[in-house]
């Protein structure tokens, strides 16, 4: 819990990296500054006038190489000759305005998305993701790559790497990174060069976390602290362990899609993508069994599993890009239904992304969910309500209407009791019944 606080304090904390301008307003560290070691709150109070803008210095420079080699991490820890970018409102006559001096603040030494095997280039004209950028690039959703930590400088990935976290070391960045790994999955992903990169418009969130399932689990609650709407698990771990399987259930009810690597051994789930690989060739990887693959990806280079040659993590990359175009071509969508998608619209279970975001989705499903007849449970509820109602009402009304019908019969039988006895009064006066004195009436003009 200590190791989440503190990753996602440095998520929310630090701003978006953004390329500098070849001119730009520069500051070389000193030995010391009125008898005290340098640190970026006194410099942001002597050029800024606000110390609380060391946040901006610390972005501006965040994963540059300086000309030792070394890079700014700690905003406490500066060395002397470091070339420090600061924004363009900073004045003070010790500023520079202009371009670095050659070397400085370059990110030689540090492998770029570039690095990528050549065999991406394939895999690329395999997938033709360009397609699929009139409809969406992936702008305006976040990936979160759970891997070694990404170099947030890369040409390829400029502006797109948000600062993420550093799960292992409990504090500080993800971005600042030379790990080839995460750089290469971050280029797959959103990477803007020709041969590669599925989802340019989309932003990274890298967090290094190692292979420990603990480690992996947190790196994937830090993603989605973050606000990723798919996570890609680039590093090493189970995903069958309880804390991994734990995060990951907690991020799919969250809205989020999680996307493994087949080795990794995750069990299916609607929000879970498994991942399994093919080569140039087409053929699958690996002999993956059914029930532990749902999807296949072209692998671009190989990494040593356990023994096992594959390059499940590089077509995981390519499924998380599909996602990331997916869910920003239907912002509405479910991480359910946009895993669903992705799946339906596969060709011999190979991922497809111009069909994911040009298929039309299923009626009932995001923009066509008015198509459908209304399933919810709110709605059956309102129809149990109204026959409930029309059943009170039956039983109150009930009583009365079961009144009426027998006052009105026996209303008919007094008037026909009336009737006979009259019937029987006439008969009387019309017979003499043996009566002596008894005398018909007379009838006739004149009586009266």
């Amino acid at each position: 819990m200590a190791a989440l606080a503190a990753a996602i304090t440095v998520l929310f904390a630090a701003p978006a990296q953004a390329a500098p301008p070849a001119n730009q307003l520069y500051y070389t560290v000193t030995v010391s500054y009125q008898s005290a070691p340098e640190n970026l709150w006194e410099i942001a109070t002597r050029f800024l006038g606000d110390a609380s803008r060391a946040g901006e210095i610390l972005d501006l420079n965040a994963g540059r190489v300086q000309p030792d080699g070394d890079r700014l991490a700690d905003p406490g820890d500066l060395t002397a000759g470091w070339q420090l970018l600061l924004p363009w409102d900073a004045t003070g006559a010790e500023l520079h305005n202009g371009p670095l001096p050659a070397g400085a603040g370059s990110s030689s030494g540090c492998a770029r998305s570039s690095d990528t095997p050549a065999e991406a280039s394939w895999a690329q004209t395999l997938l033709t993701p360009s397609r699929a950028w009139p409809v969406t690039n992936g702008a305006g959703v976040k990936v979160g790559i759970v891997a070694s930590g990404v170099d947030g400088s890369a040409a390829e990935l400029a502006g797109r790497v948000a600062p993420g976290a550093d799960v292992v070391a409990g504090a500080g960045r993800g971005d600042v990174g030379c790990e080839v790994a995460g750089t290469n999955l971050a280029g797959i992903v959103a990477g803007d060069d020709d041969t590669f990169g599925v989802a340019p418009g989309a932003r990274i969130v890298p967090v290094r976390a190692g292979n420990q399932a603990r480690s992996a689990a947190t790196g994937i609650s830090v993603a989605v602290a973050a606000g990723a709407k798919v996570v890609l698990l680039g590093v090493g771990a189970d995903a069958s362990d309880a804390d991994v399987r734990a995060a990951v259930s907690d991020a799919i009810s969250r809205d989020v899609v999680v996307v493994t690597p087949a080795w990794a051994k995750g069990e299916a789930a609607d929000g879970l993508l498994r991942v399994g690989a093919i080569g140039a060739d087409k053929q699958p990887a690996f002999p993956y069994a059914a029930e532990s693959v749902d999807l296949l990806a072209p692998g671009t280079g190989v990494t040593s599993i356990g023994g096992v040659v594959s390059g499940d993590e590089y077509a995981a990359a390519y499924v998380a890009g599909t996602v990331a175009l997916v869910r920003a071509a239907h912002p509405g969508l479910r991480a359910a239904d946009a895993t669903r998608q992705v799946l339906s619209t596969t060709t011999d279970r190979l991922v497809n992304p111009v069909a994911a975001v040009n298929t039309a989705l299923p009626a009932g499903v995001g923009v066509n969910a008015a198509a459908a007849p209304p399933s919810s449970g709110l709605g059956t509820l309102s129809r149990v309500l109204l026959w409930i109602a029309v059943a009170l009402a039956v039983l109150l009304l009930l009583p009365f209407l079961l009144r009426r019908p027998a006052r009105m019969v026996t209303g008919v039988a007094r008037r026909r009791w009336a009737l006979r006895q009259a019937q029987r009064a006439r008969a009387r006066l019309t017979a003499d019944h043996d009566d002596p004195f008894w005398e018909a009436p007379v009838s006739g003009p004149g009586r009266s």
